[in-house]
């Protein structure tokens, strides 16, 4: 059944400022669209196109105004090009599609900036076109393990077997539980998930989600040595307290990129761009601009 509840409805417990700042932020960026093999991709831009670009990758919630409090804090001084991901299968057909997006825009390299999912394919996308790349950020992120794959499969064939409704409302709560927001931005998480998991995506994004973690975790093996011909600096950000990637999973990052930049946050959990949202900007635009 079609849920047909307003953008009023469904955040009436948000507080009238949060409501708002969504809602003009909306507003000020309309969505942009171009194609890729048949596949309509959707993107937002924001600042000034003389700015020096960047790509700005979200993470599993996979529509570009995840990110819409984050933008604002990096288009005062980049051209932030923030892209939604449609429903495909590889990690490879997103990276090609982040091409594509560029190329709309007129742009041959950007700067990038991934965390979480989007970490992930920002190690893909900079190892299948690093002539695009110019600095490259990832943040709490993983690397390819084949141990993880097996765990993805399995979510991917109880998904797969799931009534769409069900499998939208077990992600919701789960990614609500990921996110662990603030006690300030609960009502608003709360609204912002369950807009998204009732309204704007459907079961087809989720089973995406898994076969493109299922893809990255078989079919990708990172070494020091992939980067040998890119001229670019990576900067590797993590929590210390990240309960989906944990010390174990942390160390093989740093280890994987000895000659990058490593900042670590403390009790920042694992969206530090949300819990210490201007110091983690501060270090990322400081890094940018380095």
């Amino acid at each position: 059944m079609m849920d047909t509840r307003t953008f009023d409805q469904i955040y009436a417990h948000v507080p009238g400022h949060q409501r708002q700042a969504l809602q003009e932020f909306r507003q000020n960026h309309p969505p942009r669209t171009t194609t890729h093999n048949g596949v309509v991709w959707e993107y937002l831009v924001a600042g000034d196109k003389s700015n020096p670009p960047l790509l700005l990758l979200v993470g599993g919630l996979r529509v570009a105004d995840a990110a819409y409090e984050n933008i604002p804090m990096l288009a005062d001084e980049f051209y932030v090009i923030t892209p939604s991901y449609p429903s495909v299968e590889t990690m490879a057909e997103l990276a090609d599609g982040l091409c594509a997006v560029l190329d709309a825009e007129g742009i041959s390299k950007a700067h990038v900036l991934g965390g979480s999912f989007g970490g992930m394919l920002a190690q893909v996308f900079v190892r299948r076109h690093m002539n695009r790349v110019d600095r490259l950020i990832i943040s709490t992120t993983t690397l390819p393990d084949a141990k993880l794959a097996e765990r993805y499969l399995t979510a991917l064939q109880m998904m797969s077997e799931l009534p769409e409704a069900e499998a939208l409302e077990g992600t919701k709560k789960w990614m609500f539980e990921t996110i662990a927001p603030h006690e300030e931005k609960v009502d608003f998480t709360r609204a912002f998930v369950d807009e998204l998991y009732s309204q704007r995506l459907n079961k087809a994004d989720l089973i995406s989600t898994q076969r493109c973690l299922v893809d990255f975790h078989t079919q990708y093996h990172f070494t020091a040595d992939d980067l040998a011909g890119w001229g670019g600096h990576i900067y590797v950000l993590e929590s210390d307290n990240d309960a989906t990637f944990d010390e174990t999973v942390r160390a093989k990052v740093r280890e994987l990129y000895p000659n990058a930049i490593h900042y670590v946050f403390h009790g920042a959990g694992h969206s530090p761009a949300t819990t210490q949202r201007d110091l983690y900007f501060r270090v990322v635009k400081d890094f940018l601009k380095g």
